[in-house]
C-alpha cells in the first residue's frame, strides 16, 4: 500500500491506496472529486504536480518534456513508485 497525499480544492486529502493502482482512481474511489476528462493521457484536465515521491506515468501525450521535468504529472495514467506519494491539484 502506498499513502496518497493530495491536496484538491483547498483541502488536504491522505488515503491509503494500493501500489499498483491510478492516482486519479485512487480518489474517486474513496469518494472524492479530481478534475479528470479523457483517462487517456492526451488531455491534461487530471494534471497534478508530483510534490515529494516517485511514480510512473503509463501514458503521457498532454504534458511537455519541460512540464515533465517540473515535476507535473498525468494523475489518470500515474502509479506510485514510492511508499508515500504528494500531488497538489490546485497549481
Amino acid at each position: 500500500m502506498t499513502k496518497l497525499i493530495a491536496h484538491l480544492d483547498g483541502e488536504r486529502i491522505e488515503i491509503d491506496m494500493p501500489d499498483n493502482e491510478k492516482i486519479l482512481y485512487a480518489l474517486l474511489d474513496e469518494g472524492y472529486d479530481p478534475p479528470f476528462s479523457c483517462q487517456a493521457g492526451s488531455c491534461s484536465t487530471c494534471m497534478a504536480k508530483l510534490v515529494d515521491g516517485k511514480v510512473t506515468m503509463d501514458e503521457c501525450y498532454a504534458l511537455t518534456d519541460e512540464e515533465v521535468d517540473a515535476g507535473y504529472i498525468l494523475t489518470c495514467q500515474s502509479r506510485p513508485l514510492t511508499d508515500t506519494v504528494e500531488v497538489d491539484y490546485n497549481v
